[in-house]
This record gives structure tokens, C-alpha cells and sequence, in this order.
């Protein structure tokens, strides 16, 4: 059973990354199912300190990335993915999660926010190589948004969760 659990996580924090690399959204049932997938694996083997160790620091998180979303400058899906994601991390692989979340992000701002026509060309190249027609995804398109869900599930994915 745990084995099923941890191939969901991954599997769902993959299919968050996909999605928003694509189309720069995170479907709400993406997250709702990590956040179900937390409480089914808390019912199969409960982590030492639920509320101090995973609740309340995902609802820390959530508010403090629900900021940046007010200004306009985070997107509302990446909010609920962050806090999925710190709920599944806890408040013991939290410092590694925000250092994995700061090196993650740097990459992704300089792959998505400056090298974006460069690596959108090389999409492209490659497509014209391979001789197919290759739609750019959404996330190459613009120079305006990152797609930090992938950021976030990536720092998930590395850190991995949390029994503390």
C-alpha cells in the first residue's frame, strides 16, 4: 500500500509540472487528490505531529504565498500547490524544500525568463529536425509568466515527504 502511495505522489506532482509547463495552469483536482492522497496515507501510517508538523505549516505557507498572488505576481494554482506541498514536506524538510524551491526557481527564471526565444527556437529546431510540426507550450510563449508549478513539484519531488 505505501508503495501505491508513493507512485501517486509522484505521478500527481509530475502531472502538476506537465500541466503547467504546457498551459500555465494547475487543475484544482491535481491538488485536491495530493492533498486526499496526505490523508489517506495519514490514516495508513500517521506521521509523529500531524497539526504542528504538516498542517500548520501548510497553512503558513498558503497565506504568506497568497500575497503575491493578491499583487499579481504568483499564480492561484502554484498557491495551492505550494501548500499540498509543504503538507506533504512538514515543518522537519521544510529549510530543504525552500532551498531546493530557491534553486529550482532561479533555473527556471533564467531558462523562462531570459533564455525563453532561445529555448522555444530549440523546440522548435528540434521539432523541424525531427520533422514534425511541434506546438510550443504555453510557458514558452510569453516572457511574462514561469511556470513555478514545476518549480514546486520539483522541490517536492527532491525533498520527498516527511514522517516527522
Amino acid at each position: 500500500m505505501l508503495l501505491a502511495i508513493a507512485v501517486a505522489y509522484w505521478a500527481l506532482f509530475i502531472a502538476c509540472a506537465v500541466t503547467d509547463l504546457l498551459w500555465l495552469r494547475i487543475p484544482n483536482l491535481l491538488v485536491l487528490a495530493i492533498v486526499a492522497l496526505f490523508a489517506v496515507a495519514c490514516f495508513i501510517a500517521p506521521p509523529a505531529s500531524l497539526v504542528w508538523g504538516h498542517i500548520l505549516p501548510a497553512i503558513v505557507v498558503f497565506a504568506i504565498a497568497a500575497v503575491p498572488f493578491y499583487l499579481g505576481k504568483f499564480g492561484g494554482g502554484d498557491v495551492k500547490l505550494l501548500g499540498a506541498a509543504v503538507l506533504w514536506v512538514g515543518a522537519a524538510a521544510l529549510g530543504p524544500f525552500l532551498i531546493a524551491l530557491a534553486v529550482y526557481g532561479t533555473i527556471a527564471v533564467v531558462l523562462f525568463g531570459y533564455l525563453n526565444s532561445q529555448v522555444a527556437g530549440l523546440v522548435l529546431y528540434a521539432g523541424a529536425y525531427l520533422g514534425r510540426d511541434v506546438p510550443l507550450p504555453a510557458s514558452l510563449k510569453t516572457n511574462k509568466s514561469v511556470p513555478y508549478g514545476m518549480v514546486i513539484a520539483a522541490a517536492a519531488l527532491s525533498i520527498g515527504p516527511s514522517a516527522g
